[in-house]
C-alpha cells in the first residue's frame, strides 16, 4: 500500500470515529433530576452590578476621628469631642449634634404618675421609659484587639452609644449644603443588643426584631424605620433627591425600645456623596442594592420580656 493510500485510509478511520461520537452525543437525552436523585444541582453564579460608587464625602468628621490627636487623653480635646450641657457621660464627636429622649429627667418614672413607653404593649411601662444614653468616642487602644475589626472600620476610632438596662432613643445630625441632584447617605452600624450570656459566655441577642431600629432623614425626607441585624455590622444606603440647593440637615435616628441588659450601638465610617447616575429610586438599601427591611412591613413576634425589679437608672452600663 502506497503512502497516499495509507494516509487516505487513516483519514477515513478518523472521520468514521468522529462521526460516531458526534451522533452519540446528539442522540443522548439527559434524564431530569428529581428529588430522589443523590445529585447536587449547581446554578451559575450571577453577580449584581455595583450600584453605589462613592464620591467626595460631604460629611464632616464622618469617622469620628476628630481634627487633631484624638487618642487617649488628647492634648486638645476640643478638636475631638465636646460635652453638651457639661454632662461627662455625653462625649459627642465634633461637627455632630446629639439629641435624645429622657423621660427620667428630674423624676422617678416608677412613681405615680408613672412614665410610659408608647412603643411597648404594656400599659404604664415605666421600666422601658426612655432614659439618657451614654456616648463615647473610643480609640482602638480602649478596645481589645479582637474587637478592632468588629467595631472600627475606618481610622482609629469608633463611636459607641449605649445604656445598660435602659431604653434609649437618640439622633445624630449634621447640616450640609447640597446642590440639586441625587445623593447617597451610607451608614454603618453594629447593634450590640444583648439580653444575657450563655454558659460559654457568648452573647444572647435580643429576640424581638423591634429591639433596635434605625431611620435616615435628609431634610423633610425620611426612610422609615429599618430593622438591622443584631450582633453584626449593618451597612445601609439612603438614596434621596434634592430639587433645590439648600442647607440640608442629615439625621440618623436610632432607638432601642427595651431596657435590656446591654442596649449598645457602635458606628463608624459614614459617607454622603452625590451620584446622579444612580438608577435606584429614593429609599434605603443594603449593600447589594436590595431594599432594606422596614419595621412597618414586619410582623414582630409576641415575646414576653421579663425585667429585673429595680430602677433602670441603677443598671450597669456595658
Amino acid at each position: 500500500m502506497s503512502a497516499n493510500q495509507l494516509k487516505s485510509a487513516l483519514w477515513c478511520v478518523l472521520f468514521c470515529v468522529g462521526t460516531a461520537v458526534l451522533l452519540t452525543l446528539l442522540s443522548h437525552q439527559p434524564r431530569p433530576v428529581t428529588a430522589q436523585d443523590d445529585h447536587a444541582v449547581y446554578l451559575p453564579l450571577v453577580s449584581r452590578p455595583i450600584v453605589f460608587t462613592r464620591g467626595n464625602n460631604l460629611l464632616l468628621n464622618p469617622s469620628f476621628e476628630g481634627e487633631g490627636d484624638c487618642q487617649i487623653n488628647p492634648p486638645n480635646p476640643d478638636l475631638c469631642w465636646y460635652h453638651p450641657g457639661g454632662i461627662p457621660e455625653l462625649q459627642i464627636p465634633i461637627r455632630w449634634v446629639f439629641d435624645y429622649e429622657n423621660q427620667w429627667d428630674g423624676r422617678d418614672c416608677g412613681q405615680p404618675p408613672v412614665c410610659d413607653n408608647p412603643l411597648t404593649p404594656e400599659p404604664d411601662d415605666w421600666w422601658n421609659a426612655w432614659i439618657r444614653p451614654e456616648v463615647r468616642v473610643l480609640p482602638a487602644q480602649l478596645l481589645p484587639p479582637p474587637e478592632h475589626p468588629l467595631f472600627i472600620w475606618d481610622g482609629n476610632n469608633t463611636l459607641k452609644v449605649f445604656k445598660g438596662y435602659g431604653a434609649i432613643s437618640y439622633v445624630l445630625r449634621q447640616s450640609v449644603w447640597l446642590e440639586p441632584g441625587t445623593y447617597v447617605l451610607e451608614i454603618s452600624i453594629f447593634p450590640d443588643l444583648v439580653i444575657g450570656y450563655d454558659d460559654q459566655g457568648n452573647k444572647i441577642p435580643a429576640p424581638d426584631p423591634l429591639s433596635g431600629e434605625v431611620e435616615f432623614r435628609a431634610g423633610s425626607t425620611n426612610s422609615g424605620w429599618v430593622l438591622p441585624s443584631f450582633l453584626e455590622k449593618n451597612t445601609y444606603y439612603f438614596v434621596f433627591i434634592i430639587t433645590e440647593a439648600a442647607q440640608t440637615e442629615m439625621k440618623i435616628a436610632i432607638r432601642g425600645r427595651y431596657a435590656i441588659q446591654n442596649n449598645g450601638w457602635f458606628m463608624d465610617d459614614w459617607w454622603l456623596w452625590r451620584q446622579d447616575d444612580l438608577t435606584l429610586p429614593p429609599g434605603v438599601y443594603t449593600r447589594s442594592g436590595q431594599p432594606a427591611m422596614l419595621a412597618a412591613n414586619a410582623a414582630p413576634p409576641v415575646i414576653p420580656y421579663t425585667f429585673p425589679v429595680g430602677n433602670p437608672t441603677m443598671g450597669t452600663d456595658e
